[in-house]
């Protein structure tokens, strides 16, 4: 395996055995020996790249967890007998559901559903298209690759814009009702009167909007050199 490349290559097996390797077992080496070069330890990066690492690993969580499996349980309320208490997912949106009421339909949407069409609109799609830009950017830290900042950009653009999105679809009906002169009201939440409007609806959710912030001027940073390099 070449050290700049971490490619995996072909070795003759009378190679291997000559040092010391036996033919069962050289696959396995010659594997090992490409991925210890492809995949630096964890130990190796910065704490920086550490911190996005673990931000990264949580977006995983959200994206081909929490977002895609709203695919099949969205109709959680339905269910005959209910749900297990071990589904995490079903639970976290029943809890939530307390507090935002499009995680907590009742009854149940004309086209059968117990969580709001927008959260769907919003959040499916996210997990495959930002679940899929974390994997690159993953890989872009582990691996050094030429497109780590431009797809931690897009992906922190699209967490930080997604974000505003889900609290628009809130917000934007009560302001056409203040628009119309009807008074500012809250349809799938009780508003800033309620504490958990400000931790539930507010602060879990600008989280996805400080922190991919954040990154999104670190990327920026690191590739205003490239970008501004007129020989380019």
């Amino acid at each position: 395996s070449s050290p700049s490349s971490g490619r995996l290559t072909t070795v003759p097996a009378q190679h291997v055995q000559l040092a010391g390797i036996g033919p069962s077992s050289s696959r396995c080496a010659i594997w090992r020996l490409g991925h210890s070069a492809a995949m630096p330890a964890m130990s190796l990066l910065s704490t920086g790249d550490r911190r996005q690492v673990l931000w990264i690993f949580t977006n995983f969580y959200i994206h081909f967890g929490w977002e895609m499996s709203l695919l099949y349980f969205f109709d959680y309320k339905q269910w005959k007998g209910g749900w297990s208490r071990f589904n995490a997912f079903v639970q976290a949106f029943y809890a939530y559901g307390k507090y935002d009421r499009r995680y907590c339909v009742e009854p149940p949407t004309e086209y059968g559903s117990s969580i709001d069409k927008a959260v769907l609109a919003v959040e499916v799609p996210a997990g495959i298209v930002d679940g899929v830009l974390c994997c690159f950017w993953l890989n872009g830290i582990l691996n050094n690759m030429w497109y780590r900042y431009p797809a931690q950009l897009a992906v922190s653009t699209l967490h930080a814009f997604g974000t505003l999105v889900f609290w628009g679809d809130e917000v934007f009906v009560g302001y056409m009702s203040w628009f119309k002169g009807k008074g500012f009201k809250w349809t799938a939440t009780d508003g800033p009167k309620s504490i958990h409007w400000w931790w539930a609806f507010l602060g879990s959710n600008a989280v996805w909007v400080i922190v991919p912030l954040i990154y999104c001027r670190d990327a920026l940073s690191n590739m205003k050199p490239a970008l501004e390099n007129k020989t380019l």
